[in-house]
């Protein structure tokens, strides 16, 4: 039901948020994480198909663009399909009609376009673009 989602993603939260420090070595650890993973997917109630669900969904929203990914993520999809119908529509520009978004998509690919290694550009110390920089063969021969 609704109120399913929230409690399903406090059970998710605590199992991914688990840490090795948290318990008292290896065993420990695998103990409460089979624990917490049961609490969450409750293999006992969900089927197959019903935790794959989950795994796949968690991963989509994981790796959504920021932008998107807080957007869907607010808006508590219980599906892949749902998911997937409200980053659709995030994208079309419903959530955002001036198109900021693809504003800030655009920006941040220029940013990342430019590498710091880029700067050192060879043609920047005299040296005309396709000039190897290694030691001349000339004074080899």
């Amino acid at each position: 039901g609704g109120s399913g989602g929230a409690g399903t993603e406090q059970r998710r939260l605590r199992f991914r948020q688990f840490r090795y420090q948290e318990a008292a070595g290896p065993r420990d650890v695998w103990r409460r994480l089979r624990e917490l993973s049961q609490r969450w997917l409750r293999p006992e109630e969900r089927s197959k198909e019903q935790i794959m669900e989950l795994l796949v969904l968690e991963q989509f929203l994981s790796i959504l663009p920021e932008d998107i990914q807080s957007w869907v993520w607010v808006r508590h999809p219980e599906s892949c399909a749902q998911a997937v119908a409200l980053a659709e529509s995030f994208q079309l520009g419903r959530a955002d009609p001036d198109g900021i978004w693809e504003q800030q998509v655009t920006v941040r690919v220029k940013v990342e376009d430019v590498a710091p290694g880029d700067v050192d550009d060879p043609g920047a110390l005299g040296v005309p673009p396709g000039t190897p920089l290694d030691s001349p063969r000339e004074e080899a021969a």
